[in-house]
């Protein structure tokens, strides 16, 4: 046992214990006592006295959540260098309310995520990825984390590999913990303080600043664990019960987040508050180009004046989303007899967050985003009818019948759009609840000779409840903004302003509710017509997942087939598996009745699968062959879409001395398409393009667009539109997005090569290092609107022209008729590759305790994207050390996670964690031909940061333990940038699901046991 490697030992440990601590030798010694023959290993169904992993493996144990106060367990996986941030707690745009995590940063979807070796249910029907919220931090044991292929042994997903949570369940006794915490910055840019004084003082109360001192975002987690084991030992049940509330954290409570930046000045040289144009009080928007009349021109104090301005809607948005969760669960097992040990795993959460965005935008006119304005519109001043209206030729008055019923006005200012902010209807509140229930039904024991059994079947279901408001109701805007002057002799009205519904001789369409809305006034819009127009629209559904698994597993050195050289025989295993994937998707009737309706979806997909492992141990204990064996695997898959797939795994170690592992591993994986990607219906999203030298965000916008006329019109502009598009200031498109059921699976090839060096000279010291290469071809996913954009423009191609719908006036984003497709499609090819170095260390510092050392490190050679299959040289790019644009999210070079822990004689452990990355620049100042271009960002390059955390913990007794400590104790800040796109984690001018991005996190805790 003693020559086994540092990461088979630490899953042995967290296995048969449920806790560990990092280094070699603690992980070591504990194998060692648990006195175990056989060692479960992540990544692998065999089970054998060798077994030696040939895929990496970097193990986080129960310790170290304590040491970071961890009440969630994305922030603990996030701070792995081979993980990058996914949908997560600082997620506020598009939040789907869980939380994923997303290995080599080849997308969630790609990342499978197992507790006890058995996969989580999809996150939700709205979002496919395991949600990590299911998984209660005061039950974890340990982390395992295996980078590359997996899907030989596990199926289908595990294409960048597999996150494997191990949980307690054999604890005995009562185990209550309380954590508490919350979030501290002091407020110090003098930068970009000045630059909201100076916004400020233009539009009072739109940029204010935040206290110099800010202590928010608290949070609270109180977890209990009672287990019993039988009396004759053979058993265990252990249950548990968990409560966490999070408050939420506002960007208006940070400097850096409180405007959203922009850029000004030569090529982008300084940051400006930047917002949307959809304004308030109102902008106006002359789409049709009606002579005479300004293409955009705004309400200022009752008057409507040539200009647009922009909006501030940054302050509203949340860094940290509010969120409240109850947990429940128990596990159960007790070993009969050797043939057969049934088990049981029940699980059961309830989760509500609220996502909080700007308030919503309201665009449109009589009949929603159709119309325009009535002329004859009784809200308007004589100044801003005379404005629209009268100095353009077009007719103020209205017509009445003789009743004087409501015929209509003598012209409608076609195309003349208001476009504001909804701030009398507040902020848009997506009010996302997850409940979900697991359970796990098994049992395990000898078959026959050398055989072992394992038989299990799962059930788990997730249902979803959204419920949004804050959005305006497009039908009953157009009636609200349709006002007129009651000419109805003895209406009780009369002489009023009405909606213009309720003045005609129609009865049939009249509608008591309808006020008219004033967005044309220097006071606004009264609370009681802002809630004529508000909506709330909902979405139920619901996921399951069916999965039963019967496995076989066993030593043939029993019938005396091994090598002659070895010490062990061959070992084996062989199994089935059946899965159901069942989703249920129901928009609600508001959302089904827009103007692009959001369908439901049903569906599901069920497979097949049979699969085999084996490892073969060649010879042991000879010179310069400590050990030599190779492995394989093979999975046949077969799926009720019709495709079957077929995966596969080649391994082998080789250890010349004991001190030294050599491993090396092909594999074969794959990803079905999931039900959502197959079967979802057409639906609206939002995207951000790259700002351009010019501040403008489309090409084709503005007096004097970036683009050519030429090129403008390969997107669809006509000669009349060019140089009359209206931009939109925040850089927010309109995308169509949907589903597609002729999706191919998707292949994967992984390659990686490692060493084990374990040197006898150095006790306790063990170093690992492990290159990795992933291929993944026949992508599911879309073409990004930035690649649709810039070779359309270039090329005129009708692969990507086509994928540009211009509305009316040629506007991406004003218009319901005006966007980008991104359907789902098979696209090209996405491949990394890099090197991970993993160091533990542990060294006996005599009477003066212990200190252990853990390095976990990342080095990122190749992200490199080929958009389509059959993409020219020059459309491929690398995305090493850069962000944004067609790159997206930060992909740095160098990360690492460097953890020192002193244990002291006296009960006390001090432990200090330095987290770093490294700088990133903006993709367009690539030289590679598909990523080079132009761009506006004030910082070129998002600089290197280092966090430092710090953290006490104290034993008081064998029933007491304390800890307190501060994670980003410097207060930080994050880099900036104008270019973080929604869609790939960006919010607040960064990306705080990868940066911290809130400043300093304080935490206390307390752990009795009975």
């Amino acid at each position: 046992m003693k020559n086994l490697p540092i990461r088979l030992m630490l899953a042995t440990t967290t296995f048969l214990t449920g806790v560990g601590v990092s280094g070699a030798a603690l992980a070591q010694s504990a194998a060692a006592d648990a006195g175990t023959d056989q060692i479960v290993v992540t990544g692998t169904r065999l089970r054998s006295a060798n077994a030696e992993s040939v895929s990496p493996i970097t193990s986080v144990d129960a310790a170290e959540f304590e040491l970071r106060g961890t009440v969630r367990a994305e922030d603990l996986v996030n701070a792995l260098p081979q993980v990058f941030a996914a949908q997560g707690a600082a997620a506020s745009n598009e939040a789907t309310g869980t939380a994923q995590v997303d290995l080599r940063g080849l997308d969630p979807s790609r990342t499978l995520v197992l507790v006890n070796g058995r996969r989580l249910p999809y996150g939700s029907p709205k979002s496919v990825p395991s949600d990590l919220n299911q998984i209660p931090t005061a039950l974890i044991g340990g982390v395992e984390v295996l980078t590359g292929g997996a899907s030989a042994v596990y199926g289908s997903d595990a294409i960048a590999g597999v996150v494997n949570f191990k949980m307690i369940d054999d604890f005995e006794g009562l185990r209550v913990s309380a954590n508490i915490g919350a979030s501290q910055h002091n407020n110090s840019n003098d930068e970009l303080q000045d630059l909201l004084d100076l916004n400020n003082a233009a539009t009072p109360g739109a940029y204010e600043k935040p206290s110099s001192n800010v202590v928010d975002g608290f949070t609270q987690e109180y977890s209990a664990i009672i287990g019993t084991n039988t009396e004759d030992g053979r058993g265990n049940v252990t249950a548990y019960a968990t409560y966490r509330k999070v408050n939420p954290v506002v960007q208006s409570e940070r400097d850096y987040s409180s405007c959203a930046l922009g850029t000004a000045g030569p090529n982008g040289s300084e940051y400006k508050c930047g917002g949307s144009g959809f304004a308030f009080p109102a902008n106006l928007s002359n789409s049709l180009n009606i002579p005479g009349l300004a293409n955009g021109f705004r309400v200022d104090n009752g008057e409507f004046v040539d200009g647009s301005g922009v909006f501030n809607y940054a302050p509203y948005n949340y860094y940290q989303r509010p969120d409240e969760r109850y947990t429940l669960g128990a596990y159960a097992h007790y070993d009969i007899n050797d043939h057969f040990r049934p088990y049981l795993e029940l699980n059961f959460m309830d989760d509500r967050s609220v996502a909080q965005i700007a308030p919503g935008t309201v665009s449109g006119g009589i009949n929603g985003s159709t119309g325009g304005l009535n002329c004859d519109n009784a809200l308007f001043s004589a100044q801003q009818a005379d404005y629209l209206c009268g100095s353009n030729g077009l007719s103020t008055g209205s017509t009445y019948d003789v009743d004087g019923n409501y015929v209509g006005p003598d012209d409608v200012a076609n195309g003349v759009l208001v476009r504001r902010r909804n701030i009398e209807g507040g902020p848009r509140q997506d009010d996302l609840n997850h409940t979900s229930y697991r359970m796990v039904a098994g049992m395990n024991g000898l078959l026959a000779g050398p055989f072992e059994y394992d038989f299990s079947a799962s059930y788990a279901k997730v249902t979803y409840r959204s419920r949004f408001t804050g959005d305006a109701n497009r039908v009953r805007l157009g009636n609200a903004l349709n006002a007129v002057v009651d000419q109805r002799p003895g209406s009780a009205t009369f002489g009023q302003a009405v909606c213009a519904i309720n003045a005609d001789a129609d009865a049939s369409n009249d509608d008591e509710s309808c006020l008219p809305l004033d967005y044309f006034g220097p006071n606004g819009a009264s609370a009681e017509a802002t809630s004529y127009v508000l909506e709330d629209k909902g979405i139920t559904g619901d996921t399951s997942l069916t999965n039963i698994i019967f496995a076989i597993n066993g030593n043939l050195g029993e019938y005396g087939i091994q090598m002659p050289w070895a010490s062990d025989g061959v070992a084996v295993a062989v199994g089935g598996e059946y899965r159901r994937n069942t989703l249920s998707y129901v928009p609600d009737e508001i959302y089904q009745s827009a103007v692009t309706p959001e369908l439901p979806i049903s569906g599901e997909v069920n497979v097949k699968e049979f699969f085999g492992e084996l490892n073969i141990p060649i010879v042991d204990g000879q010179p310069f062959f400590d050990l030599l064996s190779i492995e394989s695997a093979y999975r046949f898959s077969d799926y009720s879409t019709g495709q079957t797939t077929h995966t596969y795994k080649v391994g082998a170690n080789w250890a010349p001395v004991s001190d030294v592992r050599f491993r090396g591993s092909y594999q074969r994986a794959v990803r079905a398409p999931n039900v959502i990607e197959l079967f979802s219906s057409q639906q609206r999203f939002e995207v951000d393009l790259t700002e351009l030298p010019n501040g403008k965000f489309d090409p084709c916008s503005g007096a004097t667009p970036f683009a050519t006329l030429e090129q403008c019109m390969n997107t669809g502009v006509t000669a009349a539109q060019y140089g009359n598009i209206q931009d939109n200031p925040a850089g927010q498109f309109n995308t169509l997005i949907g589903g597609n059921p002729d999706l191919e699976p998707e292949v994967a090839n992984t390659l990686s090569l490692g060493a084990i060096i374990t040197p006898a000279f150095v006790p306790g010291l063990n170093v690992s290092i492990d290159y990795f290469d992933i291929k993944v071809d026949k992508l599911v996913g879309s073409v990004n609107p930035n690649l649709s954009m810039s070779n359309c423009l270039a090329t005129g191609d009708a692969f990507f022209c086509d994928k540009i719908n211009r509305g009316q006036g040629g506007s991406l984003f004003l218009f319901e008729d005006g966007y980008f497709e991104r359907f789902n499609i098979n696209t090209g090819s996405l491949s990394t590759s890099g090197v991970d170095l993993n160091i533990n260390y542990s060294y006996d510092l005599a009477k003066m305790g212990d200190l252990k050392f853990n390095f976990v490190g990342t080095y990122l050679a190749e992200y490199e994207s080929k958009p389509l299959q059959n993409s020219p040289a020059n459309d491929i790019f690398d995305c090493k050390g850069l962000y944004g644009g067609l790159c997206g999210r930060p992909r740095p070079e160098w990360r690492h996670k460097f953890l020192t822990t002193w244990y002291t004689p006296s009960d006390l452990s001090v432990s200090v964690t330095w987290r770093y990355i490294s700088s990133v620049d903006v993709a367009q100042t690539s030289t590679q031909p598909a990523l080079s271009g132009s761009f506006a960002e004030v910082n070129k390059t998002l600089g290197s940061r280092n966090y430092f955390d710090l953290s006490l913990g104290y034993t008081l007794s064998e029933m007491a333990r304390f800890r307190l400590g501060v994670n980003n104790v410097f207060d930080t800040d994050p880099p900036l940038t104008t270019t973080a796109a929604i869609e790939d984690g960006g919010n607040g001018n960064t990306y705080p699901q990868f940066y911290d991005a809130v400043g300093r996190n304080l935490f206390l805790g307390v752990t009795l046991d009975f």
